[in-house]
């Protein structure tokens, strides 16, 4: 059997809570070895979510040593090839363990950080919890409710996203290292984790292209959220809103005719008839609903709780759950890997204990330390020579692909004449900048060559379509290698490439239902809600980043070359490993939100009082004992109700109480921020299609913002002279509609 892809790979990991412990999962499971060093009393993560702890730190070894101790942490660190750590700009300077100061003293380390702000932004010092920063961005009032307000959003998915930006910008770094033997930083935060879905909705367009009628992602009642319906025994399901074609299906008309009601298929589902149709899905049980969408390929799922598809035998044949026998909650079903490489990986030791190792031990296993290396030129892009092809549609695979071309990869974008269905929504534009568009028939007979000379010319290959599908083009993994052994291909599918659902259609709503994500972010005894942000889709996109990344540093250290694949299910239920499935004894403990969508605990949540809402998040016991120390035995949201939002926060800070003001209608501030301007976060483009757009972006602080949202076959004449088509044959080309020219230039502003 080969090698772990990531064999020998040394790895220092001194971070808390999700983003950087599951970025450094993701490094330990492709084969690194990592060493969790905590400080003296351990990660708070140990307490308040231990099943999550088990899961997030499988596979590491553990030390408890003070950072203060830099002579010590030096000795580690002389002997790693990766430092990963969450500690905000202030503190990590304080330490000496900023980039320049790292850089001085262990020029050969690549240093990957993730705090709740990156620095240059006014925020850069705040050790904000995830929930702090979605309300201090104006997360929680980007989402439909069961009540006026904002949200308190179950789903930590700011951390959940910069966990897997760490771990893609520290895996381009080393592919980076691989080619030119020079290192550099790569730094992300919990801000940028937030803003990774905002790019699929928060944008300003001078005008919207042809066949993108209006904002498919609104705040109240997209088309996914007006999909769930409660059937006939109680059971709820999730369609896949308008794009699943589900209201002119074969089941919904044969259902509407015996109710006299076909007339109701051509308006389709509006707030104002809502419990109209919900009368139609509750003539027939989930079971019937369910089976009949199947026959007819309309993407439908029951809803599900949080965990309970971890005993589906879907998750199970996919390796997307693993027996792990833990020293701290027992014997039980773990989250397993998001992404599955080749090789596979085979990693099921437990979370370490407590101070488990010793120094002398850890240091002993690292072994010499490191020769120094090279420093990369400031603002090098890690991926700069380098071609990835996207052959994807809508949302998923586009953005994984958008994100190498963040990285600095030539992405090329292979598009049907009729170009990406995802051309008709809102998230097209916040999933396809930076890359140029070829727009290519590959059905026909005489695409066969350029699309041969595509391949022959690719480093990377990442899409979402349907892997049958894919192979009769030849655009699966066996295909591509039969033209370029050198090709590395990441997939990403629904429901992942085995078991009973593999080849079912699914979108980001049904991920959710599946995955438990729509009853967990709504409220206690209320109908299941849909984050609108298509976070499942973005993940997805998000891991098959990562595994196109795992797999081409495995290309360049070994010259092996494999594949990667990932799925929306993978993504939602690795999001749900604060979940474990104990296989003796009772259920762990889950926080639930409340009936009032406002919070998991009295402590945790959000408030109105006088003026607005203040978010607090008192997680610790010492935090939680100065909270009660103002309220005395009353709830905060009763004793803080007739307060206003400026002299509440003040009282709270002077406490030492964690806590924010929730913003609203945060798009616009954000734009117009001379600060996010400035870190690269928010650029405004000349497009073809949008006009002037602004969008949002800067996800590595490393990295800029793509130059264009390509218009449909923008680039088709320019990328086929690169493959060496002269001006005949691409007019012989385009002439016989193999491929769509377009002439016009997009000019970034």
């Amino acid at each position: 059997m080969s090698e772990s892809v990531l064999a020998g790979l040394r790895v220092v990991e001194l971070a808390e809570g999700i983003p950087g412990p599951f970025a450094a999962r993701l490094l330990a499971e492709a084969g690194a070895e990592v060493v969790k060093v905590e400080r003296p009393g351990g990660d708070p993560a140990r307490r308040l979510w231990p099943a999550g702890f088990a899961t997030w730190n499988r596979g590491k070894r553990g030390v408890v040593l003070d950072a203060t101790r830099q002579s010590a942490l030096d000795e580690l660190l002389a002997r790693a090839d990766v430092l990963v750590h969450s500690l905000p700009i202030g503190q990590a300077r304080a330490l000496g363990l900023d980039e320049d100061s790292l850089a001085r003293r262990h020029p050969h380390l690549i240093l990957g950080t993730v705090p709740a702000y990156p620095e240059g932004h006014p925020r850069q010092d705040w050790a904000a919890s995830d929930s702090l920063v979605q309300a201090a961005e104006g997360f929680m009032d980007e989402q439909q409710g069961n009540r006026a307000g904002p949200v308190f959003i179950r789903m930590p998915f700011p951390s959940w996203c910069a966990g897997y930006l760490l771990a893609a910008g520290v895996l381009a770094r080393l592919v980076q290292r691989e080619r030119t033997g020079t290192v550099a930083a790569m730094h992300t935060s919990v801000f940028q984790g937030a803003l990774a879905p905002a790019a699929l909705y928060w944008q300003r367009a001078e005008r919207l292209p042809a066949g993108l009628t209006g904002h498919t992602l609104p705040k109240i009642w997209p088309d996914a959220a007006l999909s769930i319906f409660e059937c006939g025994d109680g059971e709820w399901i999730q369609l896949a809103g308008a794009m699943g074609g589900w209201l002119e299906s074969p089941p919904v008309l044969e259902t509407l005719a015996v109710m006299d009601k076909v007339d109701l298929s051509e308006i389709g589902v509006t707030p104002e008839n809502r419990d109209e149709w919900q009368e139609v899905f509750r003539q027939h049980d989930s079971a019937h609903w369910s089976a009949e969408f199947a026959e007819a390929d309309v993407p439908c799922m029951r809803i599900r709780d949080l965990g309970d598809c971890f005993s589906e035998d879907q998750a199970r044949v996919n390796g997307y759950v693993v027996e792990v026998d833990d020293t701290a909650i027992g014997r039980c079903l773990q989250v397993g890997p998001p992404i599955r490489t080749s090789p596979p990986s085979a990693l099921r030791s437990p979370a370490p204990r407590l101070g488990e190792s010793d120094l002398a031990e850890v240091l002993a296993a690292f072994g010499d330390p490191r020769p120094g290396l090279a420093r990369a030129a400031a603002r090098t892009l890690p991926l700069e020579g380098l071609r990835a092809l996207d052959f994807g549609s809508v949302v998923a695979g586009p953005y994984g692909a958008q994100c190498l071309a963040d990285l600095g990869a030539d992405v090329v974008k292979v598009e049907p004449g009729s170009g990406d269905r995802g051309r008709g929504l809102t998230q097209f534009a916040g999933s396809n900048r930076g890359k140029r568009s070829i727009a290519l028939d590959l059905k026909a007979p005489e695409a066969a060559e350029p699309l041969r000379r595509l391949i022959a010319s690719a480093d990377i290959v990442l899409h979402n379509m349907r892997l049958r599908a894919a192979a009769r083009l030849g655009i699966d993994g066996p295909g591509l290698r039969a033209i370029n052994p050198r090709v590395v291909f990441s997939h990403v599918s629904a429901n992942g490439q085995e078991g009973p659902f593999a080849a079912y259609p699914g979108y980001d709503p049904t991920a959710q239902a599946l995955t438990g994500w729509e009853r967990a972010n709504a409220g206690a005894d209320a109908g299941p809600m849909w984050l609108r942000n298509s976070i499942l889709d973005v993940q997805a996109g998000l891991a098959a980043t990562v595994g196109a990344l795992l797999q081409l540093v495995q290309r360049e250290r070994t010259g092996v070359v494999g594949e990667a694949a990932t799925s929306l299910l993978a993504a939602g239920m690795t999001m749900a490993s604060e979940v474990a499935v104990p296989l003796d004894g009772e259920p762990l403990r889950v926080d639930r939100i409340d009936a009032g969508q406002t919070g998991v605990s009295p402590a945790h949540r959000i408030m109105p009082v006088r003026d607005g809402w203040v978010a607090i998040a008192a997680l610790t016991e010492d935090e939680q004992a100065r909270l009660y120390g103002l309220t005395g035995t009353a709830s905060p949201a009763r004793a803080f109700r007739d307060r206003t939002v400026d002299d509440l926060l003040a009282e709270l800070r002077l406490a030492g109480v964690p806590a924010a003001r929730v913003e609203f209608d945060r798009m616009d501030a954000f734009f117009d921020d001379p600060a996010h301007r400035a870190l690269g976060m928010s650029r405004s483009l000349r497009t073809t299609g949008y006009g002037a757009l602004d969008v949002v972006g800067g996800f590595w602080s490393a990295t800029p913002v793509g130059e264009s949202v390509p218009a449909l076959g923008e680039h088709s004449d320019e990328v086929l002279r690169d493959l060496g088509f002269d001006s005949g044959e691409i007019t012989a080309l385009a002439e016989r509609g193999v491929v769509l020219k377009h002439d016009a230039e997009v000019v970034a502003r």
